[in-house]
């Protein structure tokens, strides 16, 4: 793997355990506090230590710097040990399942920064006819497998939020309430981050662009922009936009483990090779 395709593969790297944080808006009875933990150290320590990620900021100037605020602040507010979204208690790892939105407001950023970064490098490294062909699949399978999941998590939390707002609505005999206009203001902001999910997306494959769609359609119904087809209930709708997120991300998760594992495992092999020739250099000129 040559140099360029090395830094890539940190990059790739960093953008998947950035993605994995949105594990956190997904319900489970319990969370791995070893990765959680690993996810605390390894976040923060690409803009803390000499990383491809620290040089590309230390590069850009204000914006650089605008960008490494932002991941500080994406740590502190998730990561951090006053967070109140995570905390390792006696009993394991507790998420705070209300705090969703603070999740996908700091981490979706995130995640496209990086993204950008790494096309803005590929593009420079072809303009020059550098070979970064190597790298290439897996930056695809990574925003693939993070489109896939941020369909998924968004989706969950814009259904359970449609709910609510229905019911709150209910309650209030059909008259908005200052709970109805509270959680219409969330689901506004989360129709907003599926927009930045799709608009920023290179996806061509009619795989990804159907299931875009089809979500992108819900959301229509949600908002009244849109009739339901004759027949079909809204139930139905959600059903049928579930079904194809499912699907859609089962064949991306599949394609990330086929192409980026056996790239990442490379990274490694390569970066230990590089390591033990630096050590032995010493010893040889003695």
């Amino acid at each position: 793997m040559n140099q360029n395709c090395l830094v890539l593969a940190t990059l790739v790297r960093y953008q998947s355990m950035v993605r994995d944080t949105l594990e956190y808006t997904l319900e489970r009875e319990t969370y791995d506090v070893n990765v959680y933990n690993t996810k605390k150290a390894a976040i923060i320590a690409e803009v803390s230590n000499n990383t491809p990620l620290k040089s590309f900021i230390e590069q850009n100037g204000e914006k650089g710097e605008a960008f490494e605020k932002s991941i500080r602040d994406m740590h502190e507010t998730i990561y951090g040990d006053s967070s109140t979204i995570l905390k390792v208690a006696n009993d394991g790892l507790r998420v705070d399942h209300a705090q969703h939105l603070a999740i996908f407001k700091a981490i979706i950023p995130t995640h496209e920064t990086v993204g950008a970064l790494i096309n803005g490098y590929v593009a420079d490294a072809k303009s020059k006819n550098i070979d970064v062909a190597e790298a290439e699949p897996s930056i695809v399978a990574e925003e693939r497998f993070y489109r896939g999941v941020c369909f998924l998590t968004l989706a969950n939390n814009l259904i359970k939020l449609f709910n609510d707002y229905n019911a709150a609505r209910r309650e209030g005999n059909g008259a908005e309430t200052a709970s109805s206009r509270f959680i219409g203001n969330d689901i506004s902001e989360v129709i907003g981050l599926i927009r930045t999910v799709i608009d920023s997306s290179r996806m061509t494959d009619e795989r990804f662009w159907g299931t875009a769609d089809k979500l992108s359609t819900l959301i229509h119904y949600m908002t009244g922009r849109r009739a339901l087809p004759m027949g079909k209930s809204m139930g139905e709708a959600i059903r049928e936009v579930q079904d194809s997120i499912q699907g859609y991300l089962r064949e991306a998760e599949t394609d990330f483990h086929a192409v980026v594992d056996p790239f990442m495992q490379q990274f490694v092999d390569d970066v230990r090779a590089q390591q033990e020739a630096a050590n032995a250099a010493p010893e040889a000129a003695n």
